[in-house]
């Protein structure tokens, strides 16, 4: 790469790599019937959803930025936010704030189980699977058009 704006196109691609790659999995978790594996699927794609959102190293930028979620949902999105959410908060750091955990102690047994508060997020799979493929689709979109603008410019740079 020689330029930020190569740079920027190859960060695009890696992105679309992602998101397509999210898209596949969740097709292949729409068809597991193991609720375990069908979870574990689940789980991988939020973590591979969020990374494009997340910083990055680069050769000409000390950390590359993110996807701008502005950018993509320019109204917000909850389903978005939920989603970077529970990577932020309970696949990649397991923050003690998410889980508002509580300690017990049991004397008859001299055990201190823990209680602690579980992501709704995954009460309807088969939902939480529909809305990240929307969410994709939506990602995915934007990534192209990106995409193909530098593209663009890289041909007419090149004349």
């Amino acid at each position: 790469m020689e330029s930020e704006i190569e740079e920027e196109y190859v960060s695009m691609r890696l992105a679309h790599s992602d998101i397509t790659n999210v898209i596949h999995v969740l097709n292949r978790a729409k068809t597991e019937n193991d609720s375990t594996m069908k979870s574990v699927l689940v789980r991988y794609c939020i973590i591979e959803y969020a990374r494009p959102f997340t910083g990055s190293k680069g050769i000409f930028q000390k950390y590359y930025k993110p996807l701008k979620k502005d950018s993509i949902f320019p109204t917000g999105n909850a389903d978005h936010e939920a989603l970077i959410k529970e990577r932020d908060e309970r696949i990649a750091h397991s923050d003690i704030a998410a889980y508002k955990p509580r300690l017990h102690y049991w004397s008859k047994k001299d055990i201190f189980p823990i209680v602690q508060r579980s992501s709704h997020l995954y009460d309807n799979i088969d939902t939480l699977i529909d809305k990240m493929l929307v969410l994709c689709d939506i990602v995915l979109r934007y990534l192209v058009d990106r995409i193909n603008t530098l593209e663009i410019d890289f041909r007419k740079n090149s004349a």
